[in-house]
């Protein structure tokens, strides 16, 4: 059912400034101060306010934003870098699997059948997991800036993106993993806009924006160090998802690989954003979701 949880008006412009941040991350600015952190700051005052976050909260965000900084300064010691980049590692799986305990996530569904064949479904909206996300984005990656960026970032994604969904969505239909089940849920406006900018932004941010782009750094000089580096971050994707099961784990490892590909070919973040969230709008609507019971 929809969470009967109440919201306060400063918790509903937490999550609204959230929202709004993550989107501001491709609005063009020319001030001094990045837009998008303007709107992140705004919801952190409002979080305060209604104790979607604690202060200690405050801390994590400096402390992440300053380490992911020290991975971008070309002049500093090798070593400094890897440290940094292990504390980034280990502070976005914590803040993943909400393990850090000073953010206070809002439940916007508990316990939903999408479909009659299906486990039930929770759905939060998480700001641990996203600032991830949006810090890489917002201090690591060159975005798509203008619309003769944005349509020749679709005309080379939108091709291998269907293909690969095809034959991803084929070979889970073959293996018994999910029916076919075409409909439009009540919640699907609130799905749509958490998956897209909260989960799939958060996730191809941190996998393909930050791991696999600096291990194709650290392995640039190899003949096959882009490979390893699309297969490694596929594998530790297929990770994070281990606590669906073995099977689960298997199937987000292999699309990793494909996200990882088109990020490769595209050098586009965009580009596996974009397929991460056609794959699991494609589940979402015309498949059992989001699993068998």
């Amino acid at each position: 059912m929809i969470s009967s949880e109440i919201l306060s008006w400063e918790t509903a412009l937490c999550y609204v400034f959230l929202y709004v941040s993550v989107l501001c991350l491709w609005v063009p600015y020319r001030i001094r101060i990045p837009v998008w952190s303007i709107a992140f700051s705004i919801a952190c005052i409002f979080g305060l306010l209604s104790n979607q976050i604690e202060w200690y909260a405050i801390f994590i965000i400096v402390l992440i934003v300053y380490v992911l900084h020290y991975t971008e300064r070309k002049r500093a010691p090798l070593l400094g870098r890897v440290i940094a980049g292990v504390i980034v590692l280990l502070m976005a799986y914590a803040l993943g699997a909400h393990k850090i305990p000073y953010f206070h996530n809002l439940k916007v569904l508990s316990d939903v059948y999408i479909s009659k064949e299906s486990i039930p479904f929770t759905l939060y909206i998480n700001f641990d997991k996203t600032i991830v996300g949006l810090f890489i984005l917002g201090l690591t990656q060159r975005l798509v800036s203008n619309k003769d960026e944005w349509s020749t970032m679709f005309k080379q994604t939108s091709p291998k993106a269907i293909m690969f969904i095809a034959i991803l969505v084929l070979c889970a239909l073959i293996a018994g993993k999910v029916h076919f089940d075409p409909k439009l849920p009540a919640c699907s406006p609130i799905w749509v806009i958490t998956n897209l900018l909260l989960v799939c932004t958060a996730e191809e941010a941190f996998f393909r924006g930050f791991i696999q782009e600096k291990l194709a750094q650290i392995l640039q000089r190899y003949e096959w160090g882009n490979v390893i580096a699309v297969i490694i971050a596929a594998l530790l994707f297929g990770f994070a998802h281990y606590a669906g099961g073995i099977a689960y784990s298997i199937w987000g490892t292999f699309a990793g690989l494909g996200y990882g590909l088109i990020y490769q070919k595209t050098r586009r973040i965009e580009s596996s954003i974009l397929m991460h969230f056609c794959l699991n709008l494609t589940h979402f609507l015309f498949f059992t979701y989001p699993a068998l019971a």
